[in-house]
Formats: C-alpha cells, sequence, structure tokens
C-alpha cells in the first residue's frame, strides 16, 4: 500500500505514511507469520505469536480503514487511530505488548516528525512497551525495544535522516537478534530467537521500506533467519492454565496501575496496555473468575477465556475437520469449565453487552474453519444475525440457556469429529428440571428419579448445574451407583446464578 506516499524516499512522518506503514506491516507479518509462530517458546510454547502479532496489527488496520484518508489529516491522529484500533485487537502477550509500543509511538509523534522526532518517539515506544508489563523479561521483544531505541537516538545524534536512521535502526536489530534472544535462558536452551523481537522487527522493517520509498518485502522477510530446531522445546514454564482477555474502560481514573497490581496476585504473564480512558488487560491466571472480577474497577468488555494450552487463533493452518467452538455465558464461575471443554469462552459482564466485534474476535480465536456458537442468554439475536452475515461458515445451536450451553460443549467435547451435529441431537433429546433454594440432597434425588424412570431409551448424559459450592448435591454420585448403575453426573458448577440446582438427561 505504499501507493499512498508520493514516490521515492520521505524526509518527514506524515499521516500517508504511516497509513501505508500499517498496511505494508500487516502484509510482512502475514507473510513471515508462520516462521515466527515456529520459533515461539516463550512465555509459553504454543506457536502463536507470530499469528497474535498479525491479527493485532490487522485490528490497527481495519480502525484505519474505517477512517479514510482526508487533506490535511494530522500525522499523529492516523497513528494513534492505529494504535488504538491494534490495542483493542491484540492478542496474547506479544500482541499487547507490539499494541503499546505503536501507542507510545504514536503519543510522543509531533506535527511534522523529522528522524531526530522519530528517534525520540522510538525511545518514546520502547518504554510504553517495557511498562505494560508486570515483570519484563529482558532477552525479549523489550530487550529489541531498548537496543532500537538506542540505535535511532545514535544515527539522529549524528545527523542522520529520517530514511537514514531507520535503514540503520533496521540492521542493528538485526544483528543483534541472536545475541539479545541469548540473554533469556528459555530462549537460549531451546537455540531460537524470541518471536515476539521478530515479530517487532518486522513491523520497524516495514516502515523502514514505505519510508525509502520501497516495495513491501514480497513472501518470508525474514527468510535469512536460522531455521528453528528439531529437537523438543523447553517444557512449558509454570503458570496460570487459562487466558483472560479483556477491555476495561473508565473516564477521568487512571486504572493502569489498580490493573497490573491486581492481575499480578492473580496469575503471571501479565501485561495492561492502553489509555485515552481504555486498557486491554492480558493475565495467565488458574482463576479466570477472579480476574475477571478484579477487572470491576471498570467497565468490563470483550471478555475472552480460554486454555493456556489451547491452539490459538490460526496459529496452525485451519483444520477443516476441526470444529471450533464460541461459548457465551454470563457466569464468570463458569469461564474456567467451558474453556477446560475446548471453547472459547466470552463472558457478559453486566456493564457491556456482547457485540456482533466481540463475537468475530471470539471465533477468529478458535483458529478453525467451522465454529458452532453457544449463546446461551448472554447474546442477542441481532448480534448472532450480525456474526452470521460475515462469517458464514458459524453455526449459532438452540442453547439459549445455561444448561444448553453445558450439555452442548459437553457434547462438542466428547464427539469432536461430529461437530455441531452431535450437539444439536444431544439438546434434541434434552430433558430437564430446575429446583429453586432451598433444594435438598432429596429433591435432587427424586428429581433425578423422576428423569431416568422416564426415559425412553439409553440415558446419554446427566448434567447437573448448581448455583453455590456443594449444594444437595451430597451422596448423589453413591446414590446413582446404588439405584442407577452406569450413570455417572456431571456437574458444572457453581454457576454464580440461575436456580438452585438444574439437571438435564439427555
Amino acid at each position: 500500500m505504499v501507493d499512498e506516499v508520493d514516490g521515492g524516499a520521505v524526509e518527514r512522518l506524515e499521516a500517508g505514511v504511516v497509513r501505508a506503514w500499517a498496511h505494508a506491516s500487516h502484509a510482512a507479518l502475514a507473510g513471515t507469520r508462520e516462521r515466527i509462530d515456529a520459533v515461539n517458546v516463550f512465555p509459553v510454547p504454543d506457536a502463536d505469536t507470530g499469528t497474535n502479532v498479525l491479527l493485532t496489527v490487522a485490528g490497527g488496520v481495519e480502525a484505519l480503514d474505517a477512517e479514510p484518508a482526508v487533506a490535511g489529516e494530522g500525522v499523529q491522529d492516523v497513528a494513534r487511530v492505529f494504535a488504538r484500533g491494534a490495542m483493542r485487537s491484540a492478542r496474547g502477550n506479544s500482541g499487547v505488548i507490539v499494541s503499546q509500543y505503536l501507542t507510545g509511538f504514536a503519543h510522543a509523534l509531533p506535527a511534522h516528525p523529522d528522524g531526530a522526532d522519530v528517534a525520540r518517539s522510538l525511545r518514546a515506544a520502547a518504554r510504553a512497551a517495557r511498562g505494560a508489563m508486570q515483570e519484563p523479561q529482558e532477552g525479549t521483544v523489550l530487550t529489541l525495544a531498548d537496543t532500537v531505541a538506542r540505535s535511532a537516538a545514535t544515527a539522529a545524534d549524528a545527523g542522520a535522516d529520517l530514511e537514514t536512521m531507520l535503514g540503520s535502526v533496521v540492521a542493528d536489530a538485526r544483528m543483534a537478534l541472536v545475541e539479545i534472544s541469548a540473554e533469556h535462558p528459555v530462549l537460549r536452551a531451546a537455540r531460537v530467537l524470541d518471536a515476539g523481537a521478530c515479530a517487532l522487527l518486522v513491523v520497524l522493517d516495514a516502515l523502514a521500506r514505505v519510508v525509502a520509498g520501497e516495495e513491501p518485502a514480497e513472501g518470508d522477510s525474514l527468510a535469512w533467519l536460522p531455521s528453528p530446531p528439531t529437537h523438543p522445546w523447553p517444557e512449558e514454564p509454570a503458570g496460570g492454565a487459562f487466558e483472560v482477555m479483556l477491555l476495561v474502560s473508565s473516564v477521568g481514573v487512571d486504572l493502569d496501575v489498580p490493573l497490573h497490581t491486581a492481575m499480578a496476585a492473580l496469575g503471571d504473564s501479565v501485561a495492561v496496555v492502553g489509555g485515552e480512558g481504555t486498557w486491554h488487560v492480558h493475565v495467565h491466571t488458574d482463576d479466570p473468575a477472579a480476574a475477571i472480577a478484579a477487572a470491576g474497577v471498570g467497565r468490563r468488555e470483550q471478555v475472552l477465556v480460554r486454555l493456556v494450552a489451547a491452539a490459538h487463533a490460526s496459529s496452525v493452518q485451519a483444520d477443516a475437520d476441526r470444529c471450533g467452538v464460541v461459548v457465551c455465558t454470563r457466569s464468570p464461575e463458569l469461564a474456567a469449565w467451558y474453556a477446560s471443554a475446548g471453547a472459547v469462552t466470552v463472558v457478559r459482564c453486566p456493564e457491556v453487552p456482547i457485540s456482533v466485534r466481540h463475537l468475530q474476535r471470539a471465533v477468529t480465536d478458535t483458529g478453525a474453519s467451522r465454529v458452532a456458537v453457544l449463546p446461551g442468554d448472554a447474546v442477542g439475536d441481532d448480534e448472532l444475525a450480525g456474526l452470521v452475515a460475515t462469517h458464514p461458515h458459524v453455526e449459532p445451536l438452540d442453547a439459549r440457556d445455561e444448561l444448553r450451553v453445558a450439555v452442548a460443549a459437553l457434547a462438542l467435547a466428547t464427539a469432536a469429529d461430529a461437530g455441531p451435529a452431535a450437539a444439536q441431537q444431544a439438546l434434541g433429546r434434552l430433558r430437564s428440571v430446575q429446583l429453586d433454594a432451598p433444594a435438598t440432597a432429596l429433591a435432587v434425588r427424586d428429581a433425578v428419579d423422576l428423569l431416568l424412570v422416564s426415559a425412553s431409551g439409553p440415558v446419554e448424559s446427566l448434567t447437573v448445574l448448581v448455583r453455590d459450592p456443594g449444594q444437595a448435591l451430597d451422596g448423589l454420585t453413591d446414590y446413582l451407583a446404588e439405584h442407577h448403575p452406569g450413570v455417572e453426573p456431571t456437574v458444572v458448577g457453581p454457576t454464580g446464578r440461575g436456580p438452585a440446582v438444574q439437571i438435564g438427561l439427555d
């Protein structure tokens, strides 16, 4: 997209250059995604850093494209739109860091930045990226950002123009990449480069090419890198089992420190980025519900939970035989259970409803070529229709309450090859009863007896949802073993909402 810039090199960074840079970065990341994914071993070896940064930058490009270029637009405004779109679309640690890097860069730009101004903005970008992390790690993208800032300052102090300065920065970053990565023990043991640093280098290389008036690099612009090793990656480091990402907004209150502090007490890989009233929060935790609650210091939206060890958005080529699952729920307490069943879980908080955009992000994050959506009572019909209009491979299922969502999620998890058909069959067979408080153990057993006695065929599954911990389920498993051999309940909860007990038989 360098056609937005007049031919030849440019002396100052203007709005059209930033627009061209955004598109060039997206194209370059698309060409290098697989190579970056292949070297991703830290902080979690889940082979998705290239994909995450690609999707992050794609969000920035979409934000820019939604605001067409106008005569006289300011470079700061365009850069901030790009950064804000990236921040709202950020995926994973590396995506969050790159989005904050872009934010710091954008906010430091003057009206008509020359080489020295851009060098100072690169320094601001490095500081912003480092500030996003609760526990900054050396030998990673953060170290590369610092190296870039020093190189830019050296070139600018020597009187280099914008093109020369950026060319020098990229060359120095390439030379330093191996040495930087060797500073980190996990990367050194695996003999690989830091994936996040590789992604940032691709973005900076795209900027240098646009400023120099060159065409974006075709194909894999990281082809000069050594191939990743063939020996096994290091074991996954200890940490939270679930990835929680959400947006938090507030007017007139800086939530950066409170959010950092709260998330650090709940997990690791903590990153909080943003500004202008909106922050993107990322944490790996064993207690997603606690993380979601801790973010309640502001308006919460786009709350997504998934297993850290699960395949992330498009980190592998979409498998035509794999059905992705998106679960929508009003119960933060159930987010971990749904994520453990393999779903990308979207949690509706009271402050902001789930939008089409939130659903689109969750569908993308499944990385699957076909996706079943279980809306529960958390999503409206209009939002589902809007999702299907833009994603025809998506199939919403008839699961409009928490019990039906749980039953369908179980069916999809246990009969993955059958996809939505298995869930639809389970929902078609489902018969249920609910008990309000106080629900005694005797009442639960009587309700189970009634359902099982009236069953017309073999029992596939008995699902029990409970609102509060341990409510009225004492001895249920033993009772079933004695009176209904072969029937084992799947207990889901606590839900924290709804009826005291819901029992479903299919």
